[in-house]
C-alpha cells in the first residue's frame, strides 16, 4: 500500500475543518483528519508531483467493484455540486482519491460497512500544476 501524499496547504485547510467536526459528515472529517495525521506523507505545495489528486484536482477513476468510470472534481465541503460533478473529500471516494498518484488502486470502506476499489485513471487538472495558487 503506498501512502497518500497531500501538499501542506491542504492538511492546514484540513486541519482548519475540525470546526465542522460536530455536523453534518463529522464521521468523514474524523476519517480525513486521521489521514492526514496518521498516513499522509505531507509535502510542499510547490513540491507535489503532477500526477498526484490535490483538493481541486479534476480526476478520472474506474470503480473497479461495478466496472464503471467517473470524472469529478474534488472540493472542499462548502463547494459540493452533485449536478457539477464535485464530490466532497469528506466523502468515502474523496478521501480514497486525495493524495494518490494516477495509476493508484486504492480499497476504501463505504458507510455500509462494504469494501470497494477503484483506481485513479486520468488526471486532468492539478491547481498546482496549473499555478492556480488561489485555489
Amino acid at each position: 500500500m503506498t501512502f497518500p501524499v497531500i501538499t501542506d496547504v491542504d492538511a492546514a485547510r484540513i486541519n482548519g475543518l475540525r470546526m465542522l467536526g460536530n455536523g453534518n459528515g463529522a464521521s468523514g472529517l474524523r476519517d480525513l483528519i486521521d489521514l492526514v495525521e496518521d498516513e499522509a506523507h505531507i509535502v510542499p505545495r510547490e513540491r507535489i508531483a503532477r500526477d498526484i489528486v490535490t483538493v481541486n484536482s479534476t480526476v478520472s477513476f474506474r470503480d473497479e467493484t461495478t466496472g464503471s468510470n467517473h470524472k469529478v472534481t474534488l472540493v472542499y465541503p462548502r463547494d459540493v455540486s452533485v449536478p457539477e460533478r464535485r464530490i466532497s473529500i469528506l466523502s468515502p471516494v474523496g478521501r480514497a482519491l486525495l493524495g494518490r498518484k494516477v495509476g493508484a488502486r486504492v480499497i476504501f470502506g463505504t458507510p455500509g460497512g462494504s469494501q470497494r476499489t477503484l483506481r485513479v485513471l486520468r488526471l486532468h487538472y492539478q491547481p498546482e500544476a496549473a499555478g492556480d495558487r488561489a485555489l
